[in-house]
C-alpha cells in the first residue's frame, strides 16, 4: 500500500466542555497542537503530510489561523459530528486510509504511531489501535482506519456518542478486523496519563516538557517514563483524572431502549413448578429468585455461548453473572469444550489415580507462588473446610479467624446469620475479623491465646488492602503461631494468572482456588507449603469424585489458556471501562454518593445506598429491573470473560446510563418504591 495514500487527521475545537482553550495553551513556549502537529510530522510513515480538522464555530478560527501560519492544511466542518468531519476531510484529501490523532496528546510518539501504521499495512486490517486494550499510558493513542471502514461508519452510526467520537462504530459493528498494538511492557497497571482534558493535565505536560532536552525531538515514551519516574510529584499532579470520561458521559445521550415484546412468561409459570420439588426454587442462594426482581426477571436459562445467555422464554442477556465467577473464557469456549470431548472418550472416573491429576498438580504448583504440593476438590466449600481441618491437625489447635465468605460448611458460616443446624460448640470455634483492621485479627489472638490454629482471609474482596494489610495479617498469624490461608476461590486465576498472592507480593501457607480454575466445571484446590501439605496423608480429605477426569481436562485446559494468552489483561482492561464508565455516568447525574462500581476491574460490584448511607436493595432493584429490559443479566457485579467484546461493554454501558437516569428519575419522585414493576431484591445473609 502506497504510505502517501495513508493521512493523519488531528481533530481540535477550542469549545472543549471540560477546558475550552486547551487546544493553543502554552506549552514551552508553543501552542499545544503545534507539539502534536510537530509530533505527527516526525512520523516515518507519513512524511509532512498532515490534516486538521475542526469546526466552522467561530471559535475555531484562531485554529484555523495557526495552520495558515504552520503551513497545515485546514478543514472545517460541523462541531458535534465529528464522524462527518473526519469523513469530508478524509474524502478531500482522497485518503484510502486514515490516522486519527486527537490535539489533546503533545506527547505522542511518532515511533508508537509508525508501528500502529506498520500493522495496519501488514495484514490489511481494517482497524489497528493501541488502544483495544491500554498497555501504552493514555496520551499515545493512535486509531489507523480504511476509508471503507470510515465511510459505512458514516454512513450507518447514528448515536450521538458514534458521531462525536468516531470510531466506536468501527469498533463494535462486528463488520470489520480489528487488531490492537500492545507495548513491549504493559504499562496498564500503572495508569499513567499523559493526555490533557483538565487543567492538571495541561500541568502535567508543562512541567514534563521542561524536562525534555528543548534541543531535540528525538525523544518517544520512554523518555517521557523516566522523566515521570525520576520525579514522581509530576505523576501526582493528574493521577485521579479518569480516563475517556467525555465518550462515557456521552453514553447517557445514547440510550437502549427496552428490549420490545419482552416477557418471562415461561420463566414464571417454571417457577411455580420448581416450587413444589426444590426448596427456595434453585440450587444456589445466589442464583435464586429472591436476588432479582421477581416478576420482572428471568428465573430459569436455557443456553450459555460467549458473554450470553439466553432464559426459557428467548430473551437474551449479555452475563455477567458468569455462573457466579467460574466462567471466564467465556460459556462453551470451543477449546474447552474439545478437550473435554477427548476426556469424555477416554473415561470420566477411574477406579485408580490418572496421569492428568499429577500433570494439574505440577502446573499449579508451576504458577502459583505457595504452591508445594497440591489436592483437589469438586467445589469451593470442600477447599476451604479442607485446608481448615489441615491447619488443625497440623498446628493441634481449634480456633479459626476469618474475614471473607468461605463456603456452606459449619465450620464458616455458622458465623454468619444462615446459622441454623450447626450446634453452638461449633460456631464458637470460628471468629470473624474485620478486613483492613488489623486490632480485629490482634483481638482474637490475645483472647485466645495459642489455641488459633489458622487465620483465613480472602485476600481481596471489592475493598483495596490498606497499610501493608495483607503483610501484617501474615506476620500476626505467624507470631501467634497460626497458619495464614488465602482464599482465593474468587481471586484465583482472576485476579492474575497466579492469584491474588501474586499480586499483592504476600505469599501464605495455603491457599484455596476454585471458580475460574475450570471454566464453569466443578473443581477446586487446596495447595501450599509440603510439610503442611503432608498433613493431608493423615486427615480424611477423600471423596468419590476428587480426581474426576472431565472436569480435570477443563482445568487443564483453562489454566494453560489463562498463563499463555492475554486472558487476564483482557479482563483488567474491560473491567476498567465498566467501573469508569459506571462512575463517570453515576457522577454526572449526581448519584454518586448513592450508588458507585467498586473493586478491582476482573471482578467488581455496584453498591446502591439510601440518603441515609444504608444498603437499600430498592435503588439496586429499580436499577436491575431496567437493565434486564435492555438485556444485561447482572447480580450487581461483575465477572468479566475474554469473551465479553467492545459491543458488549459499549451497550451495558449505554443501558446503565438508561439504568441511572432511571433511578434519578424514581429517587426525585420522593416515592422510589412506585417505579419498581415486580418483588424487590432481598438479602441472601439476613440482618441478625
Amino acid at each position: 500500500m502506497d504510505s502517501n495514500c495513508i493521512l493523519p487527521i488531528i481533530q481540535v475545537r477550542m469549545g472543549s466542555t471540560r477546558f475550552p482553550g486547551k487546544a493553543l495553551a502554552d506549552i514551552g513556549g508553543h501552542p499545544m497542537l503545534w507539539h502534536v502537529v510537530h509530533r505527527v510530522r516526525a512520523s516515518q510513515r507519513c512524511g509532512q503530510r498532515v490534516v486538521v480538522a475542526t469546526s466552522t464555530a467561530q471559535a475555531d478560527d484562531a485554529i484555523e489561523a495557526f495552520c495558515k501560519a504552520e503551513g497545515v492544511d485546514c478543514f472545517r466542518g460541523g462541531e458535534q459530528d465529528v464522524l462527518d468531519r473526519y469523513y469530508q476531510a478524509a474524502a478531500a484529501h482522497s485518503a484510502t486510509a486514515v490516522v486519527r490523532i486527537t490535539a489533546d496528546c503533545p506527547l505522542l510518539d511518532p515511533a508508537v504511531m509508525d508501528q500502529v501504521i506498520d500493522e495496519y499495512q501488514s495484514q490489511n486490517w481494517d482497524y489497528v489501535s493501541n488502544t483495544l486494550r491500554y498497555t501504552y499510558p493514555d496520551g499515545l493513542d493512535v486509531e489507523v482506519f480504511s476509508f471503507d471502514a470510515l465511510e459505512q461508519a458514516w454512513k450507518n452510526a447514528s448515536l450521538s456518542s458514534e458521531r462525536e467520537h468516531v470510531t466506536p462504530w468501527i469498533r463494535t459493528c462486528g463488520q470489520f478486523r480489528l487488531r490492537n498494538v500492545a507495548c513491549e511492557t504493559d504499562l496498564s497497571p500503572r495508569k499513567l496519563r499523559w493526555t490533557v482534558d483538565e487543567p492538571a493535565d495541561l500541568e502535567f505536560v508543562r512541567q514534563t516538557y521542561a524536562h525534555l532536552d528543548n534541543s531535540s525531538e528525538d525523544w518517544g515514551w520512554k523518555e517521557i517514563l523516566s522523566i515521570v519516574e525520576a520525579n514522581p510529584e509530576i505523576a501526582q499532579l493528574n493521577q485521579d483524572i479518569v480516563a475517556n470520561a467525555g465518550y462515557y458521559r456521552s453514553l447517557l445521550d445514547a440510550p437502549v431502549a427496552p428490549t420490545p415484546g419482552r416477557v418471562v412468561t415461561r420463566s414464571l409459570a417454571m417457577k411455580e413448578r420448581a416450587l413444589n420439588s426444590i426448596p427456595s426454587c434453585a440450587q444456589t442462594f445466589s442464583k435464586g429468585p429472591s436476588q432479582f426482581v421477581q416478576g420482572v426477571a428471568p428465573v430459569f436459562l436455557d443456553r450459555a455461548k460467549g458473554s450470553l445467555v439466553w432464559d426459557v422464554d428467548g430473551n437474551q442477556y449479555i452475563d455477567y453473572i458468569s455462573g457466579l465467577g467460574p466462567v471466564i473464557l467465556g460459556h462453551g469456549d470451543a477449546g474447552v469444550n474439545a478437550a473435554v470431548t477427548v476426556q469424555l472418550a477416554r473415561g470420566v472416573s477411574m477406579s485408580l489415580p490418572s496421569p492428568q491429576e499429577v500433570e494439574l498438580a505440577e502446573l499449579l504448583c508451576e504458577m502459583i507462588p505457595c504452591a508445594e504440593m497440591v489436592r483437589f476438590g469438586k467445589n469451593g466449600s470442600d477447599a476451604t473446610a479442607g485446608a481448615v481441618r489441615a491447619a488443625r491437625a497440623f498446628t493441634g489447635r481449634e480456633v479459626i479467624a476469618c474475614c471473607g465468605y468461605h463456603g456452606w460448611q459449619d465450620w464458616y458460616i455458622g458465623t454468619t446469620t444462615r446459622n441454623k443446624g450447626v450446634p453452638e460448640a461449633v460456631q464458637k470455634l470460628t471468629i470473624p475479623f474485620e478486613y483492613n483492621n488489623l486490632a480485629s485479627l490482634e483481638r482474637i489472638f490475645k483472647e485466645h491465646p495459642g489455641k488459633v490454629a489458622a487465620v483465613i482471609m480472602e485476600p481481596v474482596g471489592v475493598v483495596a488492602p490498606k497499610d501493608n494489610f495483607l503483610q501484617r495479617v501474615r506476620e500476626c498469624a505467624h507470631a501467634g503461631g497460626a497458619l495464614l490461608i488465602f482464599d482465593e476461590i474468587i481471586t484465583g486465576f482472576r485476579m492474575s494468572a497466579s492469584g491474588a498472592q501474586h499480586y499483592f507480593g504476600v505469599t501464605p501457607d495455603l491457599a484455596t482456588f476454585g471458580k475460574a480454575m475450570g471454566n464453569g466445571f466443578p473443581i477446586s484446590a487446596i495447595v501450599g507449603r509440603r510439610d503442611v501439605m503432608q498433613i493431608f496423608d493423615e486427615i480424611f480429605f477423600s471423596f468419590t469424585f476428587g480426581g474426576e477426569l472431565v472436569s480435570i481436562a477443563a482445568a487443564l485446559e483453562t489454566v494453560r489458556r489463562i498463563r499463555s494468552e492475554d486472558i487476564i489483561p483482557r479482563l483488567w482492561a474491560q473491567g476498567q471501562k465498566l467501573q469508569d464508565g459506571y462512575n463517570t455516568m453515576a457522577t454526572a447525574l449526581k448519584l454518586r454518593n448513592l450508588t458507585e462500581c467498586i473493586g478491582y476491574p476482573p471482578r467488581t460490584a455496584l453498591t446502591f445506598r439510601d440518603s441515609s448511607g444504608s444498603d437499600s436493595l430498592l435503588y439496586k432493584s429499580i436499577f436491575q429491573q431496567e437493565v434486564l429490559a435492555r438485556g444485561v443479566l447482572s447480580g450487581g457485579y461483575h465477572f468479566l470473560t475474554a469473551a465479553h467484546s467492545d459491543a458488549d461493554i459499549d451497550h451495558t454501558l449505554r443501558s446503565y446510563g438508561c439504568a441511572l437516569r432511571a433511578l434519578r428519575t424514581a429517587i426525585d419522585s420522593g416515592d422510589p418504591a412506585s417505579h419498581l414493576r415486580g418483588k424487590p431484591v432481598e438479602a441472601v445473609f439476613r440482618r441478625a
